[in-house]
């Protein structure tokens, strides 16, 4: 397989790789939420900007130059047109951002640059749609150009190159990027940027915590019995000693109450106002502040204990991303030990699929149990124990880091990892035919059981080890998506869900091809198009090149894997042959509702062009190939070639 190497594929190039990984354009905030929001406008076709985007290679000096491959891409809005630099999009939709800036420009008056937020609000203006969720929106995008600044991996550059005994590097290579895609994903709405330094994964030093004292009738357990010796598994011995203190100062029993760590940013906003009742009645009691060591993860809930350990802990947050607020309510925690049960009855009859992955425990958790298990309020005091096997970090030659990891944008660093952990860091498609050929394989075995795990790259770790993926470590379960039809033909057991008033949960599928589609959205559209978008624009290549790489994993798994004739149909029917896939769509269902408290992740469906047909790039679903004047200015050879 030819090597690729990290070039523009132009001798003597003065411009930079549209879109490939300008140093200074990826460090600036605006930009990278910039691109994300107009990539998902145009995916998306909000507001019909994808129906009205005209593309034109004539120059506008006066504005700005065009680079290699470029065109300009303009947008009626309003009395004016909104003005970018795009460029050929690849796969799933007909352009992309290039670069930014973006321009407004009316009749008579200079071009104006816009930000993030202006460019929303001004589409939104422009079709009479600027409404409350539109401001929200708008607002959040403001947020994250805020975070995305106070986040940049630079300011933590010694802590992030991901090696063995060690975790947490790739966590804050994950943070760097959040949701992939998602425009609104590193805003953290309800922290300012002061608490994200002080709370959040770019922080240098352990955060503390407080304790809480919670009498033992008002809590709920999960199956797990290591919920009840928190202290034991998550504090040293002078931690454990100052904690025990302070119950015995407060005259506090520990049969009658148990210790409970709140984040402290939860104690000193959320916990009064909503626990202020069963403070003042004792039966909750603020114990003691600043005790123990933990480092934030790529999800501001869970932390790692500091040193680092096989134990990792949630805890709520009354903050909110990516439309919903961060909380910890029974029936998520109920809904992940039943999945979890449900997996692990799979990998004890399967042991193909055992040897490739492997559980982390998530049944160790209490919640506040005074209430009704479907509301908000309990899972305001909760907390959860997650375990992954010790092995991960004491085995001293492999490399175990979220997927979302290699979706950063930071791949200086991951290729210094990949190296280390016997990858050719110059062969890109080796690599990521390699990492698709475990996925597919990861994800075929269980859907032939008739579940699918949320696979996008926060929730799947991977374990990198002389050239090859050892296993994947699977986590954070509540989302498991079922087929109850399939899981009785294969004799899995269901896992349970319970729902307020006892109808069919949402988690259950009706059907095989809404489980494919469940893996096409979050497994391929999210977790490996976010990696393909990562090296492509670090490696300068034609992301074509990687997703035929995935084509060809996904045909080679087909003719491995023992699936049931009906399932290999299917699957090579809606992976390999449908002109369109369904897709998530993000942005357009936050534009249409206004928040309120216990609303679910806010997604919709959508289509998009079948990524993996071969040949050109189709836009839409229109069937039409790839602009002419795009593909033939190109800026990425197809140096691997024999790989395609």
């Amino acid at each position: 397989m030819a090597a690729i190497t990290r070039s523009c594929g132009h001798a003597h190039a003065t411009e930079p790789c549209p879109d490939s990984g300008d140093r200074a354009g990826e460090a600036d905030a605006a930009e990278l939420v910039l691109r994300d929001l107009v990539d998902t406008l145009l995916q998306e076709n909000r507001y019909q900007i994808a129906d009205m985007v005209a593309a034109c290679a004539s120059p506008r000096e006066e504005i700005a130059p065009l680079g290699r491959a470029e065109v300009w891409c303009t947008v009626p809005a309003g009395r004016g047109t909104l003005l970018f630099r795009g460029r050929d999009g690849g796969t799933l939709q007909r352009y992309r951002l290039s670069r930014g800036p973006v321009w407004y420009v009316e009749p008579g008056e200079p071009p104006r640059v816009l930000t993030p937020d202006e460019v929303l609000t001004t589409l939104a203006n422009g079709h009479g749609h600027l409404d409350e969720p539109a401001e929200q929106v708008a607002a959040d995008l403001r947020v994250a150009v805020e975070h995305t600044a106070a986040t940049v991996p630079d300011r933590f550059a010694d802590l992030a190159t991901p090696a063995p005994g060690e975790m947490l590097a790739g966590e804050r290579l994950a943070a760097t990027r959040c949701r992939p895609f998602h425009p609104t994903a590193r805003a953290i709405v309800g922290w300012s940027v002061a608490d994200l330094e002080r709370y959040g994964p770019g922080r240098e030093h352990p955060v503390a915590l407080d304790w809480v004292a919670v009498r033992h009738e008002r809590l709920r357990y999960g199956t797990g019995t290591d919920a009840v010796r928190l202290a034991r598994h998550l504090l040293d011995d002078a931690d454990r000693g100052a904690l025990s203190d302070a119950m015995v100062a407060a005259g506090l029993g520990a049969g009658d109450y148990a210790t409970i760590p709140v984040h402290p940013w939860q104690f000193d906003r959320v916990l009064p106002a909503v626990f202020g009742t069963e403070i003042a009645s004792n039966d909750i009691i603020p114990l003691a502040r600043s005790v123990g060591r933990f480092h934030p993860t790529s999800s501001l809930r869970t932390l790692a204990t500091s040193p680092e350990s096989e134990w990792h802990l949630k805890l709520p947050l009354g903050v909110e991303t990516l439309g919903i607020t961060r909380l910890l309510p029974p029936k998520e925690l109920d809904n992940a030990q039943r999945a979890q049960a449900t997996m692990r009855h799979i990998l004890e009859r399967d042991q193909l699929l055992a040897s490739m992955v492997v559980l982390s425990e998530e049944h160790h958790w209490c919640t506040w149990g005074g209430d009704d298990e479907f509301a908000d309020r309990p899972g305001q005091l909760a907390v959860q124990l997650r375990r992954y096997p010790r092995e991960l970090l004491d085995d001293p030659a492999a490399v175990v880091l979220p997927m979302a990891a290699l979706a950063a944008h930071e791949w200086d660093a991951m290729a210094k990892t990949l190296a280390g952990a016997g990858f050719d860091p110059g062969d890109p498609a080796g690599f990521f035919r390699t990492l698709s050929e475990a996925f597919c394989e990861l994800a075929f075995g269980f859907l032939r059981h008739g579940v699918v795990p949320e696979l996008h790259g926060q929730n799947v770790l991977v374990e990198l080890v002389d050239g090859n993926i050892r296993r994947f470590v699977l986590r954070d379960y509540d989302t498991l998506r079922v087929c109850p039809e399939w899981m009785r033909i294969a004799g899995t057991p269901d896992p349970g869900y319970r729902t307020k008033g006892g109808g069919t949960p949402a988690l259950a599928l009706p059907g095989m091809r809404e489980l494919v589609g469940y893996l096409q959205t979050l497994g391929v559209q999210v977790n490996l198009y976010s990696i393909i978008d990562a090296m492509t624009r670090y490696y300068g290549m034609d992301e074509r090149v990687l997703w035929s790489q995935l084509r060809q994993a996904v045909r080679g798994c087909l003719s491995r894997i023992d699936l049931a004739r009906s399932l290999a149909t299917l699957l090579e029917t809606v992976l390999l042959r449908e002109a369109t896939w369904p897709s998530r769509q993000v942005l357009g269902p936050l534009l249409e509702e206004v928040r309120t408290p216990g609303m679910v992740m806010p997604a919709s469906a959508g289509h998009v062009p079948n990524p993996l047909l071969p040949g050109p790039a189709h836009q839409r679903g229109t069937g039409y190939p790839a602009a002419d004047h795009l593909v033939g200015r190109a800026p990425w050879e197809m140096r691997a070639a024999s790989s395609v």
